[in-house]
Formats: structure tokens, sequence, C-alpha cells
């Protein structure tokens, strides 16, 4: 790597963005303006206003052959490889810290390139992800605990409109429960746990568990899916007899679980004839 890669948002995002923040300033001045009756509008502009300076403040990945660095409107955080200590993450996040844990960088998944980036960490750093050192993964408390509480909202919702208004019927009911069971559903698929025990790999669910040998793991992938507003990652197993399961909302992060695998994956296979 002679000439730095950087990764930045392309110019009609960051039309999007200005555009998103002119647009939530200017309805918080109106309600502020108004003021009685609007305290909805408020909110919902301060949680635009929000995102659009959480997205600017990291604008900018820059890798180098010495380190790596973020950029945003609130200035620069950098890191040589050989300065970072240990890594954490939450989520689809990575983060990077130093010895003394004043400086963390942590790259913007929303940037294009972000998967390259987890790459580049990985070949830079495989030390960061031993398998000796990470051989149990437990599910997120996104998954384990938030997604079971959200997933009541709709039912509840569904019962006080059911119990409340006579002329509705139970169809709100029927709706809103589909919705909460939906939510449930995708909570309890996540793996319980994920375990690297030698060569093997045992993933652990609600309702049983798989184990996979190094051996009949063809590859490790990081991928992802498209939301709306983002990317949500997943580690995927290629299999040489299976269906390949996916595994997902597993702390501390998916791309440390992808990386500490990965790391597994090729060590524990034999070695070239």
């Amino acid at each position: 790597m002679n000439e730095p890669r950087v990764y930045c948002f392309s110019k009609a995002q960051m039309r999007e963005q200005a555009l998103l923040s002119f647009l939530g300033i200017a309805l918080m001045v109106g309600v502020v303006w108004y003021e009685d009756g609007y305290l909805p509008l408020a909110v919902l502009a301060s949680v635009g206003i929000i995102f659009a300076v959480w997205r600017s403040s990291r604008l900018k990945t820059v890798i180098t052959d010495d380190g790596i660095s973020t950029q945003g409107v609130f200035g620069e955080k950098s890191l040589r490889w050989n300065e970072i200590s240990r890594v954490s993450g939450r989520g689809n996040e990575i983060r990077l810290h130093n010895l003394d844990g004043d400086v963390t960088v942590s790259p913007s998944i929303e940037l294009p390139g972000y998967e390259t980036v987890i790459e580049t960490i990985g070949q830079k750093r495989p030390d960061l992800f031993s398998a000796s050192q990470n051989s149990l993964f437990k599910k997120s408390a996104e998954y384990a605990i938030i997604l079971p509480l959200v997933a009541l909202f709709p039912i509840g919702l569904g019962a006080f409109i059911w119990l409340q208004a006579d002329e509705f019927g139970v169809l709100p009911f029927v709706i809103f429960l589909a919705i909460g069971l939906a939510v449930l559903g995708f909570s309890f698929s996540a793996p319980q746990t994920v375990s690297i025990e030698g060569g093997s790999l045992r993933v652990r669910y609600l309702w049983g568990e798989k184990t996979f040998s190094a051996a009949e793991i063809q590859s490790i992938e990081l991928a992802y899916q498209n939301s709306r507003n983002s990317k949500n990652y997943f580690v995927r197993l290629k299999l040489s007899n299976q269906t390949a399961p996916k595994l997902f909302g597993l702390a501390p992060s998916m791309p440390v679980v992808y990386l500490v695998l990965k790391n597994w994956h090729e060590k524990s296979l034999p070695a070239p004839m």
C-alpha cells in the first residue's frame, strides 16, 4: 500500500446529509418559535439533528501503511498500527483503542468500502483477533433484551385498541400481534452463543446446537443485508455439505466476531502440501 486509501461519502451523499441537517435545524427553529403543542415535532427534529451530527463526526476514513485515521467536522483521530492495544465494538462497529485509552478510532459503517477497512484491520493486526483469547461469543444485549422488549409494544398496543375501541374488532390486535411475534422470532433466531473448541465451532441456538469442524467450513465471510438506511452485517459460514448458517446479533460486534473466526479457520486448516 503505497498511497493512502481514502473512504468517504460521495458528493451526492454529502448534499443529502447537508439537506437533512438544514431541514432538521429549520424544523427545530420553527418549533421553538411556535412553542405550544409541537413537542412531537421537537423530538423528531432533535433526533434528526443528532443523527446528522453523528454522521458528520466521521466523514472520512484514511488507511496508510503506518496507521488508520478518521476525520470529521470535529477533527481527526488517528492511531498507528502498533499503537492499537485492544479492540471493542457494538452492533456493526469496530473500535480501536490505544494503551492509555485516550484515543479511540472507529471507522464509520456508513462509508463505502467499510468491508475493506475491516479486512485491512485484520491483516495489519491479526494478533488482536486471537481465538485463544476470544473463544466465546454471546448474544448481544440488543437481541437478548432490547428486541424482546420492543416486541411487547405492538402486542400491548393492539390489545389496548381492541379492548378500548370495540368498533375495530379483533383485527388490530391480530396485526400488531403478528408484528410483535415477527420481532420476537428475529430475536430468537440469533445464536445464543458461538464457541471455538479446538478445531470445531459450536453454535448454540435456543432450540438446539450445531457443531462444525474447520475442515468442513470452506470459507468464512463478512456479508450484509441492505436495510432502508444502513447495512446489517452478519457472518456467513460456507460449508461443503450443508446449508450455510448466518451468524448475527453477537457481542461485542460482528466485525470482531468475523475477524476472530476467520483467523481461527485459517490456522485450523492443515498446511498445503
